[in-house]
């Protein structure tokens, strides 16, 4: 009887197939599996009254869902106890399934109360109307280069929120904003939502406490050590693409978002072109406020 010889597969083409393996499941963890990154910022100018204040803040959403109804992200967000939540832009984009933004919003006001900023792709969608139908709907606070007072006892902080610059054209500056709103409230603490990422380079000294914004995506593929490896501008290695920063009399916080979509992912030619996240996880950030002792 003739026996069958078999070939052992080549040590480099297994190597291969393993590397491809581990390739496979990292990309489906970058872009799947939702992590909370924690800060806790103290201030001087905090009142005790929001000492602990929690803030979670969600940034370019771009439709994701994460389980269906989007279970998964609200589940992170009802963990991290948000007093409030920050939407800060990028919540939809020209490819988004508006009925799970909707349902989305419908979970995120069952747990705390939600504001939001506009960001680039809302206007690029042209999605806006349908969106403050929503906002309406479920009453969520849509701050137009516009401000409100958040109140604990007898104590205040002041929450804006600047448009997008991709909005109107006749809109107030957001240094001049900023400016105002300190002029109307030169004690308080003021907290501003935004959602592009260049207030240290653009505005750095700017009169505000506290900067959320996002528009990065983490730099969409991020590499160990060296971080976020692409810019909005296309760039290499960009420095503000996600973390705190310090910049005049403000700190900033950058979310790496959520969606899988960033803003390197218009060509030149202004065709759009798909760029999974890669070792670099949807986020949901999670701000404590305390005051300084």
């Amino acid at each position: 009887m003739s026996r069958r010889r078999y070939k052992r597969k080549h040590p480099l083409l297994r190597a291969l197939g393993l590397l491809l393996l581990l390739f496979a499941a990292l990309l489906a963890d970058s872009n799947l599996r939702i992590v909370t990154t924690e800060y806790t910022l103290e201030y001087e100018t905090l009142p005790s009254a929001f000492d602990g204040f929690r803030i979670v803040q969600l940034s370019d959403i771009h439709g994701a869902e994460f389980g269906a109804g989007n279970r998964r992200l609200l589940a992170s967000v009802r963990a991290a106890e948000p007093d409030i939540i920050a939407l800060t832009g990028d919540l939809a984009d020209e490819d988004s399934d508006m009925a799970v933004i909707e349902t989305l919003l419908a979970g995120l006001v069952e747990i705390a109360p939600v504001y939001y900023v506009s960001g680039n792709h809302e206007w690029h969608a042209k999605c806006l109307d349908t969106l403050q139908d929503f906002f309406d709907s479920y009453g969520v606070c849509y701050l137009r280069n516009e401000s409100v007072l958040l109140e604990r006892g007898d104590e205040e902080i002041v929450l804006a929120g600047v448009e997008d610059p991709n909005g109107p054209k006749d809109m107030i500056a957001p240094d001049v904003f900023a400016a105002e709103l300190r002029a109307e409230y030169p004690d308080d603490f003021i907290l501003l939502l935004a959602h592009r990422n260049n207030w240290a380079e653009d505005y750095p000294t700017l009169p505000v406490d506290l900067i959320l914004c996002g528009h990065a995506h983490g730099g969409i593929v991020r590499l160990p050590v060296l971080g976020g490896l692409i810019g909005n501008d296309r760039s290499l290695f960009p420095e503000y693409v996600d973390g705190v920063h310090a910049s005049g009399s403000y700190r900033m916080v950058i979310s790496r978002g959520l969606g899988g979509i960033g803003s390197a992912s218009i060509s030149a030619d202004g065709e759009r072109v798909f760029i999974p996240r890669f070792l670099n996880n949807p986020e949901v950030v999670a701000v404590t406020l305390r005051a300084a002792a």
